[in-house]
């Protein structure tokens, strides 16, 4: 498919995706169905036809099951995308780039509070919950002490920011992972799936992509330039007389923790020139909060560590943190929270496997989620990691896997 980049500098994908964001049914499926005539969003035609029903509110209908399933229509700038319906995951074909099912993570759970899709206009609502101005107040957090991840209440009415970094992650459909991945994904592929699927929502009154910085693809014979982009996105967080200072939301790939003149840095790739800093609480804080995740990324020299954070822009234009949250990932950019997760899917990647993982969002950790569900069989299969040791009385679900972290990985289910 060819989407428009959302942002200068960008680079098209070099392949054809299933996406949350653009749901083109698989190779089974020819395309959507529109008022009787088979659409597909990826040719000229397609686009026009999906333009005049978008004002005219009609709904195209996914042929990944005999009965089909409702769609709708977004516009990103003068393209037209065909999503899935919210609470319709579930109703694709598991074979379909749209088989989502939304109870099975927590993205069900957020659904109508912190998050709210509007099928008639095509826009997504996203209510957050930390402060994007200097002087604003976050939602209050009742749920504990204050941590840096999560800085409000997991009662689903508003996102934390690690819970927009699942949004992202989720809508960019970078939870899912098919055998025909393997070796594409990038970081220029994953951040313009990013952006792609920012394009739709809006947060505090403000569409999310003029808050949201996500880097493009380093290349020293283009530095200047790209910098230029940087410093001219970044003005939106830039102190102003007489105004309240505006916050920014990062996106970005770790590549190491440093001392700093002041505090400390984090140098990003793909920004080696504008490392963010953190001041000396935030740094202490960063490394109790996290000390697993940033363990986790020390233990996998092949892995990502993703780093979001709200930052503001000093006056010699450099970017200091305000509140931030990690994610680490797999070498194929599979979002993942302990060992044995990320054992789990990289065996089910070796494998060959098709399968999707399950953001927590707001979710409380007590909630138990499959770690994966694999969707290359007749009726997806949910698998479990559960860790026994804890103690934790966690009530169990009807588990069809479940794999006992003191006992051998066992076989996985086979293909149909």
């Amino acid at each position: 498919m060819t989407l428009q980049p959302a942002q200068e500098g960008d680079e098209a994908p070099l392949m054809t995706t299933h996406t949350g964001i653009d749901n083109p049914p698989d190779e089974e499926v020819a395309g959507y169905l529109l008022a009787g005539v088979t659409v597909r969003p990826d040719t000229p035609t397609g686009q026009a036809l999906l333009a005049q029903a978008y004002l005219e509110h009609e709904r195209p209908m996914c042929r990944c099951t005999p009965d089909g399933t409702a769609m709708y229509i977004a516009r990103i700038g003068t393209r037209f995308i065909v999503k899935r319906m919210p609470d319709s995951g579930s109703l694709h074909s598991t074979r379909c780039g749209s088989y989502a099912p939304e109870e099975a993570s927590g993205l069900g759970h957020a659904l109508g509070d912190a998050i709210r899709i509007d099928p008639e206009s095509g826009q997504t609502t996203l209510r957050l919950g930390f402060r994007l101005s200097v002087g604003e107040r976050a939602a209050p957090d009742t749920s504990g002490p204050p941590t840096i991840a999560d800085s409000v209440t997991t009662n689903g009415k508003r996102l934390s920011l690690r819970a927009l970094l699942d949004y992202l992650w989720y809508e960019s459909d970078l939870v899912a992972w098919s055998p025909g991945m393997a070796g594409r994904r990038h970081w220029g592929l994953v951040a313009w799936l990013l952006r792609q699927a920012a394009a739709t929502a809006r947060a505090k009154g403000d569409p999310l992509t003029e808050r949201l910085y996500i880097p493009e693809p380093f290349r020293v014979e283009r530095k200047a330039e790209i910098a230029a982009r940087r410093l001219n996105r970044w003005q939106k967080a830039a102190a102003r007389p007489g105004r309240v200072q505006q916050l920014m939301v990062l996106v970005a790939e770790l590549k190491a923790i440093e001392p700093a003149r002041y505090g400390h840095q984090m140098v990003l790739k793909h920004m080696p020139d504008a490392p963010l800093f953190l001041d000396e609480q935030l740094h202490r804080k960063l490394t109790r909060r996290f000390a697993r995740e940033i363990d986790l990324w020390n233990a996998d020299q092949h892995g990502h560590l993703i780093v979001i954070a709200t930052f503001v822009v000093g006056r010699g234009g450099s970017a200091m943190a305000e509140e931030l949250a990690l994610m680490p990932a797999t070498a194929q950019w599979l979002p993942y929270d302990d060992p044995y997760g990320k054992l789990l899917l990289e065996t089910l990647v070796d494998q060959h496997r098709r399968f999707r993982t399950t953001p927590r969002f707001t979710l409380p950790s007590a909630v138990e989620l499959p770690t994966a569900i694999l969707t290359d069989r007749t009726e997806p299969t949910r698998l479990y990691v559960r860790d026994d040791s804890t103690g934790e009385d966690i009530p169990a679900p009807d588990r069809e896997w479940v794999w006992h972290v003191d006992e051998p990985l066992p076989p996985l289910p086979r293909l149909d």
